[in-house]
């Protein structure tokens, strides 16, 4: 009797190509540490791997000879050719078939297989079938006798692309199986739920991080341990769902439902009847401005999210959408992001808000600190308004002055809005005290400080954004600012860590007194931060800026795994990168429709804008019915792409191209009509105010 371990293995997987090579802990790969898993199992005679001939999968030809186990090379298509030939040419008697998903094989299970399989006199014997085990534990024994018989009598080319369909007896009501004894190893209690396996790239971070944590010699009961006091490693794949089994028609009988949700009418009567409701107790129906029923063509687009998941939202009626609205840009990684969400699960278990402060509120300080050039001290608020209004009082203290100001957009405070149309309930005297300038206009900036430059505390500005600022414009307001003793903010609640994790002032290489911080920087969980030149920021001691959630951890502890996360990849060139492309396809695109002189995609590849203007209609009815078509194809997007990591996914950019394709064909039929308001199928959109230079 020999029995042989047979492992599946090849580059060429469709969800997480190159997985078998793919590193997964200590300097090993998934192929090394599966096969140094599998020699401590006692039944097995010999381990051997069975790939294909193509060219990409000689890499695994060669890492099989660095691991000194033999490997077979045969058809790609005809699985079941290739794994008989490398049985026969082992001269196995017994096979044990496992594939590269289950790099967390365990040796015991693997054993008792095999001994359940000789004792009980069985022709198939396995835990794939009846499944109690977590998914990536799959065995399958076998003997070659029977896997002889599949390969004379099996001629169905999809039982073909498969090893072991013909050996299971009766289990493919539609299919002809062979006559064999088939035993099934279940364990007393159902752990089927857990997901163990290696397909996607989100198992590959669970992996990544479960594995070290256990034993050198590990059980799969020891993992169980793991995870019951380790519940935050749940995170990372606990959204994927298991790939349909490409036999599962066979299996039960019946045609598999393949009709895919993005692809299907999207209708909004949910949406609707909840709106009826809202409004009625919630002013607006809505927090924010910008999150509202005014953006969205109301009657026919979205008016609630239910949940999100990478770059994708799915709205109340089950409706799903690629997002670049991404809740107005905190989520800078995406929706629920497995490292982000397993911090906060890890700190929730600890607690939330305390009676003194957390170790936290240092840790995340000190990383402001390393990484911002103007960050010598730092205090934390809960949104940018908190920050930027922050920052405002202590520039005011600082310099004893009462002006102010303002280039650009700052939040919904008293001192900033009554400079917008927004005006309404703040005293004239406070308008008084808040002065306009235009970005980028250096005269205008001379003019000012000339005037007024010993009555103002501050200039506080979006540093770049829909414009990159002109050649020298930065500089220029520092040299204003130390001329005058007028204090420097940079308003970086959005620019920070989305151009560069250390901001815009780096990138510029201009360095203010105080900068602002916030969105991107916790992945969606409410934080903002000021930072600045000790100078300036002492006097935080004695300026009132204080509030009760302040230290809230779960928002720390995510602020703390997400820079780390936006660090260690890179992720901000990574975005710009993907908005690069997304500019040049789409602009493409409107210039294959005739669109050109309508719309376009402009401004910095961070942060592109949507400049969308009409032709004979109207511009706010072009707008609408943009909207309205994105939405009815799966786009949510407003004026700007605010783009995540989850978005540099090339099939994210691939799908988006296809959608909004689809969308301006019914908005050119519109505009080319003479009754484009008939194309309309809900109510215009209502733009709130524009406060950024956008040309």
């Amino acid at each position: 009797m020999k029995t042989v371990a047979i492992i599946q293995a090849r580059m060429g997987s469709s969800r997480l190509p190159g997985k078998v090579l793919r590193e997964i802990t200590n300097g090993q790969s998934v192929l090394a540490y599966m096969v140094a898993r599998m020699k401590k199992a006692q039944k097995l005679g010999q381990i051997c791997v069975a790939t294909s001939e193509e060219v990409a999968d000689q890499a695994i030809v060669e890492a099989c000879k660095a691991l000194e186990i033999p490997v077979f090379c045969g058809s790609e298509t005809d699985v079941l050719d290739r794994f008989y030939k490398a049985a026969k040419t082992l001269e196995a008697t017994t096979l044990v078939r496992l594939t590269a998903d289950c790099p967390a094989i365990d040796p015991d299970l693997i054993d008792q297989a095999v001994s359940n399989f000789e004792t009980g006199a069985y022709d198939y014997y396995s835990n794939a079938l009846l499944r109690t085990y977590p998914d990536g534990l799959d065995v399958e024994v076998f003997s070659f006798k029977a896997l002889e018989e599949a390969h004379e009598k099996v001629t169905s080319q999809r039982f073909r692309e498969h090893v072991t369909p013909y050996l299971r007896t009766g289990f493919f009501p539609r299919e002809m199986t062979g006559d064999f004894r088939v035993g099934h190893l279940k364990h007393k209690s159902d752990f089927s739920h857990l997901r163990w396996t290696l397909d996607t790239e989100e198992d590959l971070c669970f992996l990544q991080r479960f594995l070290p944590l256990l034993p050198e010699d590990f059980s799969w009961e020891d993992g169980l341990s793991c995870l019951m006091t380790n519940p935050d490693l749940l995170h990372y794949n606990r959204d994927i769902k298991s790939r349909t089994s490409a036999l599962a028609d066979l299996e039960t009988g019946q045609d598999v439902e393949r009709s895919n949700r993005s692809n299907l009418p999207r209708r909004y009567e949910q949406s609707n009847s909840l709106f009826e409701r809202v409004e009625k107790i919630i002013p607006l129906a809505s927090q924010t401005f910008s999150k509202s029923y005014q953006q969205v063509s109301k009657g026919a687009g979205p008016l609630f999210l239910d949940s999100g998941k990478g770059a994708r939202v799915f709205d109340i009626d089950g409706n799903s959408y690629i997002d670049y609205v991404m809740g107005l840009l905190p989520n800078v990684l995406g929706y629920g992001d497995p490292d982000i969400d397993a911090a906060i699960h890890r700190q929730l278990e600890k607690g939330i808000t305390f009676s003194l402060p957390s170790d936290l509120e240092f840790i995340l300080a000190e990383k402001l600190v390393e990484l911002i050039p103007s960050a010598e001290q730092v205090r934390f608020g809960k949104n940018g308004s908190d920050a930027t209004s922050a920052a405002i009082r202590l520039a005011r203290a600082y310099t004893g002055r009462d002006k102010v100001v303002a280039c650009g957009y700052h939040g919904w405070h008293d001192w900033y809005i009554g400079t917008t149309t927004r005006n309404l309930g703040v005293p004239a005297s406070v308008q008084e005290l808040s002065l306009r300038l235009d970005f980028g206009d250096f005269e205008k900036a001379r003019d000012l400080f000339t005037s007024e430059g010993d009555q103002i505390a501050a200039i506080i500005l979006e540093p770049c954004g829909a414009v990159q600022p002109p050649e020298g414009y930065l500089q220029h307001l520092r040299d204003l600012c130390d001329h005058s003793g007028t204090v420097l903010i940079f308003d970086e609640i959005i620019t920070g860590f989305r151009i560069d994790v250390r901001g815009a002032q780096h990138v510029y290489n201009v360095t203010p007194d105080l900068s602002c911080f916030g969105k991107a920087m916790a992945n969606g969980m409410p934080i903002s931060a000021v930072v600045g030149q000790k100078r300036v920021m002492r006097l935080m001691e004695d300026i009132f800026f204080s509030g009760t959630f302040g230290g809230e951890t779960l928002s720390l502890a995510a602020a703390c795994a997400t820079i780390d996360k936006l660090t260690k990849y890179d992720v901000p060139s990574q975005i710009s990168a993907c908005g690069k492309l997304l500019k040049e396809k789409l602009n493409a695109l409107f210039r294959q429709y005739g669109f050109q002189d309508n719309l376009s995609v402009y401004a910095e590849d961070w942060w592109p804008l949507l400049k969308a203007q009409g032709l004979e209609t109207e511009d706010v009815l072009f707008k609408t019915l943009l909207r309205q078509e994105l939405n009815a194809n799966g786009i949510l997007l407003n004026a700007s792409f605010n783009l995540s990591w989850a978005h540099t996914a090339p099939e994210v950019t691939d799908e988006t191209i296809s959608r909004f394709e689809k969308a301006l064909q019914t908005l050119k039929a519109a505009v080319d009509s003479k009754k484009p308001d008939t194309f309309l199928r809900g109510e215009l959109i209502q733009p709130t105010f524009q406060v950024r230079k956008s040309s």
